[in-house]
């Protein structure tokens, strides 16, 4: 298979990504009780639609890395080690993030289900284990540090419209800081982010100059 190939179908699959992204954050917001989250995480897991939302999340992540690999295979001869860098980590980021959709899955439901293992999710137990403490850590700075090299490195380059990679680092940033102050800013970030994508992806599939 040749190369314009595989970027033409990242691009579809970047595209199809970000959308699925828009879907499983409002989903989330809207059909969860997101106030469970910080009173009793074991009722928003017990939640009838909890497996089927986080469910669709989970391909998006995978479409969007396959995006992200197409996106640099564009870039790779002028990015330098920035572009490299910035590639690697945000590809680790969501490969932590879609390891963390498999918890959510497969795993969070089994806990819920067996009474005398509630409590690790009602009372917080694994979430403030260490070794899940040390987790997120590793994913928090992963992704940030991705979004922003990766972000930087669409916005220099001249493959991609500036446009595109100004919407994915400025909505990946309000999805992530905004959502502490109000879903509302999280959502706008979100279309942002899926906005960016979107631009990139179309990009992509013009051919090569």
């Amino acid at each position: 298979m040749e190369l314009k190939t595989l970027q033409k179908t990242g691009a579809y699959a970047i595209i199809i990504g970000a959308i699925t992204f828009v879907v499983w954050t409002i989903c989330w917001t809207f059909l969860l009780p997101r106030e469970a989250l910080t009173a009793d995480f074991s009722l928003m897991v017990k939640d009838p639609d909890w497996i089927w939302i986080n469910t669709i999340a989970l391909p998006a992540m995978i479409l969007t890395i396959f995006g992200f690999t197409a996106i640099y295979s564009r870039l790779y001869q002028t990015s330098g080690w920035l572009g490299l860098i910035g590639y690697i980590v945000i590809t680790i980021a969501y490969i932590f993030q879609a390891a963390q959709l498999t918890w959510k899955i497969f795993l969070y439901p089994v806990i819920v289900a067996y009474e005398p293992a509630v409590p690790l999710l009602s009372e917080n137990i694994m979430i403030n284990h260490p070794l899940v403490t040390i987790f997120s850590i590793i994913f928090s700075a992963s992704v940030l540090l991705g979004v922003l090299l990766f972000g930087i490195v669409l916005i220099r380059s001249k493959v991609f419209q500036k446009i595109g990679g100004i919407l994915f680092l400025t909505g990946a940033i309000l999805y992530a800081v905004g959502s502490m102050f109000t879903v509302y800013l999280g959502i706008l970030g979100v279309l942002m982010f899926a906005a960016g994508c979107l631009i990139l992806g179309i990009n992509l599939m013009k051919p090569e100059l």
